[in-house]
């Protein structure tokens, strides 16, 4: 009698208590084939470790597929489970297994039963599928149990897989069945600082280069992990793992989930906090504006590059090429117009510290007071609808359903109005300009110079609308800084924004 065996170990959290390593499941597999005078070699000794057989299984199953083939090609008498589980927890699955088995004529041999099953007996075959049954039963409960423990877990703010950069699981030591989250002093602090320097406007660039400069280890690093892809080397920053952690709300002791409507929710965690909600939110609002441009041509280098434009063609503003001393912007896509770099930059900095330095700096780009009217007036509304649909509810007038339907149709209304009544989040670059200097235009053009490129571009950008580059109407070079000033302010037309 040719015999082959099929061996599995899942690596779900749920293992079941008789359950047996591998090897043992192989060694009671030829022990049951020597007892019964069944020829097992080992080249028909499949295995498949770590690896599901449910419904939710995402891995192949190389081992389950050559067992198939071989009972398809007709050269097997018997084949040897440990349990009627570890071929299949998917009763699709399973029955495709009897039907072949049967229709090729192989005995499964059941060790956990200590049974040969014939699928061509109807009482075998009846004993098989219900075996399948119970099977993807089990997983399908299960499930059912760890989704309601996890989804307990995250409402309760409990922590959930691979904690982040900062973090660590220890042993809770009031109870030591019980794990959590604490701060790793040293990886928190450099988190803390990603969120504090992007908050100042610091470009996700810098800070890699900066990171990689001073050798600070990696998440993967630290853990002694090495990416398959980098040929052996050290893992290295990126951009992408900085906005990972500057968009994480794990690092203000929240936790966030979406839930079964697609909302985002965020409870209090665990956990303890490692950088302040005012600057994270800072950083995140920054990283989330729309507005952004996440991939600058020219790598940031220029203060106006692709954001000012060209008066005559609408086209954007960059770098002229060449080596030209000194630099020029000029009209990226037909060279309409051309301008000193140097000079401009100096006539918007100027612009802008005076603008800084007013009490009413702000006043410009804030909501009109006839828009904000409006939109509370309509808040208002909305929220009178929706207490009257509550009330006629606790009257009994109302079904639950009506007022299901009601408060589908009114509550996004209001979240959307409340949204657009909170106040435009400004950079911690514009707050640190402005402290302590206010009338003091001098302290905040030195504070300007300080700045890297990046920073001062997201001052531009959240100050000004716009900003255009006329042609010269000027015949000759200008030389004098009277005649320089006049130009600048013929040529450059800058509007602020909601002016």
């Amino acid at each position: 009698m040719r015999a082959a065996s099929y061996s599995r170990r899942s690596d779900s959290k749920g293992k079941r208590r008789d359950d047996r390593s591998v090897s043992e499941q192989d060694e009671l597999a030829i022990r049951a084939a020597k007892q019964n005078g069944w020829d097992l070699p080992a080249s028909r000794m499949f295995r498949d470790n770590d690896i599901s057989a449910s419904r939710n299984a995402k891995k192949a199953r190389p081992g389950w597929e050559d067992a198939e083939r071989v009972i398809y090609e007709g050269n097997l008498n018997i084949l040897i489970l440990w349990d009627t589980g570890r071929a299949w927890r998917k009763l699709i699955g399973w029955l495709r297994l009897v039907d072949a088995c049967r229709d090729n004529d192989v005995l499964i041999h059941v060790i956990s039963h200590h049974r040969t099953y014939d699928p061509r007996i109807r009482r075998d075959r009846k004993t098989l599928i219900e075996e399948g049954v119970d099977a993807e039963d089990e997983t399908e409960k299960l499930a059912e149990r760890v989704k309601r423990a996890f989804d307990a877990n995250r409402e309760q703010g409990k922590p959930h897989s691979r904690p982040p950069y900062g973090y660590e699981i220890q042993i809770d030591p009031e109870n030591p069945r019980r794990t959590i989250r604490v701060p790793v002093p040293e990886k928190a602090a450099i988190a803390a600082e990603v969120i504090t320097r992007v908050a100042k406007s610091e470009s996700l660039t810098s800070i890699k280069k900066d990171l990689i400069r001073r050798r600070v280890p990696t998440y993967n690093a630290a853990e002694g992990l090495i990416d398959p892809r980098s040929n052996g080397k050290e893992p290295q920053w990126s951009t992408q793992m900085l906005r990972k952690i500057c968009l994480n709300k794990a690092y203000i002791g929240k936790r966030a989930y979406i839930d079964n409507d697609g909302r985002e929710i965020v409870v209090d965690a665990t956990w303890p906090a490692i950088i302040d909600e005012e600057t994270f939110y800072t950083t995140y609002n920054l990283l989330k504006d729309p507005k952004r441009i996440t991939t600058r041509p020219g790598k940031g280098k220029y203060l106006l590059a692709f954001f000012a434009k060209c008066d005559v063609c609408e086209s954007p503003i960059s770098r002229m090429s060449g080596k030209a001393d000194p630099m020029r912007y000029r009209c990226h896509d037909k060279s309409c117009v051309t301008i000193r770099m140097d000079w401009v930059d100096d006539f918007i900095a100027h612009l802008v510290c005076e603008r800084l330095a007013r009490p009413d700096a702000f006043d410009a780009i804030a909501k009109p007071k006839e828009e904000t009217a409006n939109l509370e007036a309509e808040l208002a509304r909305l929220n009178a609808e929706h207490n009257e649909a509550l009330e006629l509810r606790k009257k009994g007038k109302l079904s639950l359903l009506a007022l299901s339907q009601e408060e589908e149709r009114l509550l996004p209304q209001i979240h959307e109005i409340e949204r657009k009544l909170q106040p435009a989040p400004l950079p911690q670059v514009i707050t640190d300009l402005r402290k302590d200097a206010l009338g003091n235009k001098v302290l905040i053009l030195t504070r300007w110079l300080q700045l890297d490129v990046p920073a001062r571009k997201d001052v531009v950008r959240t100050l000004f609308e716009s900003i255009r580059i006329r042609k010269t109407n000027a015949i000759g070079r200008v030389s004098k800084e009277e005649d320089i000033a006049a130009m600048l302010k013929y040529r450059v037309r800058v509007k602020w924004r909601k002016e």
